[in-house]
């Protein structure tokens, strides 16, 4: 799959790639609660591809294990063809990597829905998938509006209790 450049940088440049991953639909926590990190351990920035497999892996955990790695290989091989449709096409590379992250995340979020078990139903999936990215939206939508609050904070312009 594409290898989206990992950039080392300093601490103080998660905020844009918290909020990118937001816009993604690509939490900090998967759905079995592991951490999904922004770094790797050698302060390299994870991709957003890595990421979203991570989120992939963690939904996926919820299944059986004989479906899990069926499961996964499929959601890999789906994200492989849409990279490579993407590519033939002449997409841009940050494109190319949203199609791959949502390939990905909405294949977390199908795993989700069916370790759930209730209703798997197509239209039951498509809804959960809908609502993911609508709670992302949202996440980075308030974690802007902080950022932003903070950075007026420090400019002096709100009062301290």
């Amino acid at each position: 799959m594409l290898s989206d450049v990992s950039i080392q940088s300093a601490p103080t440049d998660d905020l844009p790639l918290i909020a990118e991953r937001l816009r993604l639909g690509l939490p900090l926590r998967g759905f079995d609660g592991r951490e999904i990190p922004l770094r790797t351990p050698g302060g390299d920035c994870l991709s957003e591809t890595e990421a979203a497999h991570l989120l992939l892996l963690s939904g996926a955990s919820l299944l059986s294990a004989d479906y899990a790695d069926p499961f996964v290989s499929a959601a890999i091989a789906r994200a492989a063809d849409i990279e490579a449709k993407a590519c033939i096409a002449g997409d841009p590379p940050n494109v190319i990597v949203a199609k791959v992250t949502a390939v990905l995340v909405s294949a977390g979020v199908r795993a989700s829905v069916i370790a759930r078990g209730t209703d798997v139903s197509p239209s039951a999936i498509n809804r959960a998938t809908l609502s993911w990215y609508e709670m992302s939206h949202l996440r980075r939508r308030e974690f802007m509006t902080a950022c932003h609050a903070g950075y007026r904070a420090d400019d002096g312009e709100r009062k301290s209790a």
